[in-house]
């Protein structure tokens, strides 16, 4: 054998190999598509029956007012976009994202309610099949079979069901985000669609922190970049209400909502209501999201590095939901990925954690389980008047992260005392 064949050799043996596509087990195949079947149909059945619970569209309607407004040069912040108090339906989205819901002015009839609800389950659908990819599996027909089911099943998840129900944009911004994370790091576009769901909701720049941590510098750029072009264009096209929106209404609490609403299921409404709004409570606030951010981000960082690149979106996604300084359970949509992640782990690994751990959030990002009976409710969360412990129960989302960042914690903790495996490689927290 030549030297240069020996050298080709150990080059070749040397080189990382690409991970193999995986492919879902035939069992839990079959098992997932009759089962999203069965919900997605019993869903369907339900929202017909109950169309003003399960598919009123009211903030859809709210955003068609808002484009309204922008096609006659009307400004969306001046007055209320429904009714005439003051915090009750006011335009608290960015002025791009107002020239965004410029063609719902056209929608009308049963075509806004198809276009409302079938749009959503649709961008609903491919954020599922983006989290599959990011977990290896093979893209193929099967899968976006298995995302179709899977996204049938989400509809029993409480932020998915009611962005659904109210026609707001939280999926379509998960579904850009995720996109936008899915592409490798060599794509120069990286970064871009982040940057751009931050110009129509402030949010998603969490995920800029993320990019920063990881050291992905240009897609952190870019989400700059991104988010700068839509405050020109913004300005270029709607110069006084960008002026009134970057100038304070977008931390006006009169638009957002005060911070102890029992609907404000963050970090911030937590505290609110224990210690009140007055005194101590905006510092309390914000060190205990600084910490729960600084948490999230080492830990978003060390997935990343062990290749587990959607249980890091996931950890950035939901922690950002909980920092914010309101957020309506209807903001929670990254808990649906979450439970794809949960459930990937539960098919692969053996043992009771992985399973008991699913089946537990699922159970709480449902509302429990007697929405499966009466999906009319708005949510179990509204049961914690009638002698339930509030603190636990109402704020069970803010709870449900710190356990996800706890678990990741001893997960990643664990394996680093291990003998690195395949299985550990792939596995998703």
């Amino acid at each position: 054998m030549s030297i240069t064949t020996v050298e080709s050799t150990e080059a070749s043996s040397a080189a990382p190999k690409a991970p193999v596509p995986r492919t879902i087990a035939p069992l839990a195949f079959w098992s997932i598509v009759v089962a999203g079947v069965v919900a997605g149909v019993y869903y369907l059945v339900q929202v017909v029956e109950h169309r003003q619970v399960l598919l009123h569209l009211i903030d859809l309607s709210v955003y068609q007012i808002a484009g309204d407004r922008v096609s006659h040069h009307v400004s969306v912040y001046d007055t209320p976009l429904l009714g005439n108090t003051r915090g009750v339906w006011e335009f608290v989205y960015t002025p791009f994202s107002a020239m965004l819901f410029v063609p719902l002015r056209w929608i009308h009839g049963d075509l806004y309610t198809f276009v409302g609800g079938f749009g959503n389950f649709v961008m609903l659908v491919v954020s599922c099949l983006v989290a599959l990819s990011m977990l290896g599996y093979r893209r193929d027909r099967r899968l976006a079979i298995a995302a179709v089911a899977i996204a049938g099943l989400l509809l029993w998840c409480e932020p998915i069901r009611m962005t659904m129900a109210f026609g707001q944009v939280n999926i379509f911004l998960l579904l850009i985000v995720i996109a936008d994370m899915a592409l490798p790091d060599t794509s120069r576009w990286k970064g871009v669609l982040t940057g751009v769901a931050a110009g129509i909701k402030l949010t998603p720049a969490f995920f800029v922190l993320y990019l920063l941590v990881t050291r992905r510098y240009r897609a952190a750029g870019m989400a700059v970049g991104g988010f700068a072009a839509t405050l020109v264009i913004g300005f270029a096209v709607l110069p006084k209400d960008s002026l009134t929106f970057w100038s304070g209404a977008f931390i006006d609490p009169e638009r957002v909502g005060i911070p102890d609403n029992l609907s404000n299921e963050s970090l911030r409404g937590m505290i609110a209501r224990l210690v009140g709004v007055g005194g101590a409570h905006q510092l309390i606030w914000l060190a205990g999201a600084g910490l729960m951010a600084a948490v999230c981000l080492y830990l978003a960082r060390r997935l990343s590095q062990t290749g587990r690149e959607l249980a890091a979106v996931v950890c950035v996604g939901v922690t950002m939901t909980a920092v914010s300084p309101f957020s309506w359970v209807h903001h929670w949509v990254f808990l649906a990925p979450l439970l794809i992640c949960l459930g990937d782990l539960a098919l692969r690994r053996g043992g009771l954690v992985a399973p008991l751990g699913f089946l537990a959030t699922a159970l709480v990002v449902s509302s429990g389980v007697l929405a499966f009976f009466d999906p009319t409710l708005v949510s179990v969360f509204d049961f914690a008047n009638n002698n339930h412990p509030t603190t636990l129960y109402r704020n069970a989302y803010i709870w449900l992260t710190v356990a996800l960042l706890a678990a990741t914690a001893i997960a990643l903790r664990r394996s680093t005392t291990r003998e690195p495996s395949p299985d550990v490689a792939d596995a998703q927290v």
